[in-house]
């Protein structure tokens, strides 16, 4: 990764993460010697409220999959979880009024979990698609996080429509692992790998329903807490444009017009936000490309022209071009490094 995309590194919540322990235990592995090595201690692992570096969390996550050789490391530690564990954002969607309005809450609070990833809600017709999308760039372990994110998306919706719901279709980026049993046994659905997208895809009337734990006075007063969270978050345009980006590049449509209005604000006042934070929208798209790019290289099989595709090109050349530029190699070679570099399955 070039210096030039060099940013502050978010934060997550422990939340589902307190399991790691008791997964590597049952695996057969001793959880001290990774945590001590990833610079952690397990009492640090006891509270779902405590704060890791996104970064560190990751790097603990891909050398617990390399420990264990287990290539359904993610999806077990999401088995294991809820959407409890998701702290705030978790409880204003199981007291939403309607599922709709249930995942929309998700939307607007999960960074007070995770604010190296975001998620988005596409409804398009009968059916409607719930992703998450990591913008932090530099994240291990890809794979992982985006298995263990799938879960915990179809068990909100389970929670929230009932335990005999299912989707339409999981999306999930990942190459297509060597033993499909850990998937197709928990997901009882139609999965799709190598995705742009780590989604879930089901009929949008689920939108409608209401939520077995839907609270109209509890709502409001998480909200309300949730609004000063926010407040201390106090997060500046230019942190949260990455994630922005990112999942405008995905939906297929990242003008300097949609990210304006994403923000509430004109295009002339992105750009001069942009302009005394030092930076341009150009650059910051350019920044964003390459971190896409990057993950969709590492975790997916998907084709050259298919990556350029969703990243907005018109065609292969210009986004070979660019990626020279930003990291001094093809894709095709970057692809062929970094998948020789690391653990099966991340």
């Amino acid at each position: 990764m070039s210096k030039e995309t060099t940013q502050q590194e978010c934060s997550v919540r422990v939340g589902p993460l307190v399991n790691i322990p008791g997964l590597l235990l049952e695996l057969g592995h001793d959880p001290g010697p990774i945590f001590t090595r990833n610079g952690f201690v397990l009492s640090e692992f006891d509270d779902t409220e405590h704060r890791i570096p996104y970064i560190r969390g990751s790097q603990l996550l891909a050398d617990c999959v390399a420990e264990t050789g287990n290539e359904a490391f993610g999806l077990r530690l999401g088995q294991l979880a809820g959407p409890s564990y998701l702290g705030i954002a978790g409880f204003l969607a199981r007291t939403a009024s309607s599922v709709g309005q249930a995942l929309e809450e998700l939307v607007v609070n999960l960074s007070l979990h995770d604010e190296g990833g975001r998620c988005s809600l596409h409804i398009e017709g009968n059916y409607s698609q719930f992703s998450f999308h990591i913008h932090q760039p530099g994240v291990s372990a890809t794979a992982h996080i985006y298995d263990l994110s799938a879960v915990m998306m179809y068990e909100i919706m389970r929670a929230l429509c009932g335990n005999d719901w299912n989707a339409t279709q999981i999306l999930l980026t990942r190459k297509k692992p060597a033993d499909l049993s850990p998937y197709t046994r928990y997901f009882r659905t139609d999965i799709r790998f190598d995705s742009e997208s780590c989604s879930i895809v089901f009929p949008s009337h689920n939108l409608q329903l209401k939520p077995p734990m839907a609270d109209e006075l509890f709502h409001h007063h998480l909200k309300q807490q949730a609004s000063e969270l926010h407040k201390m978050q106090n997060k500046e345009v230019l942190e949260t444009l990455p994630a922005v980006l990112q999942s405008c590049l995905l939906r297929g449509g990242c003008s300097v017009r949609e990210i304006a209005n994403a923000f509430g604000v004109q295009e002339r006042t992105l750009h001069r936000r942009l302009k005394a934070s030092g930076t341009s929208f150009r650059r910051e798209l350019g920044r964003a490309r390459e971190c896409l790019s990057t993950q969709l290289l590492k975790t997916s099989g998907l084709p050259i022209c298919d990556i350029a595709t969703s990243l907005g090109y018109a065609d292969s050349s210009g986004f070979i071009r660019a990626f020279k530029r930003w990291t001094g190699s093809s894709p095709a070679a970057w692809r062929k490094q970094n998948s020789r570099n690391q653990a099966p399955g991340l």
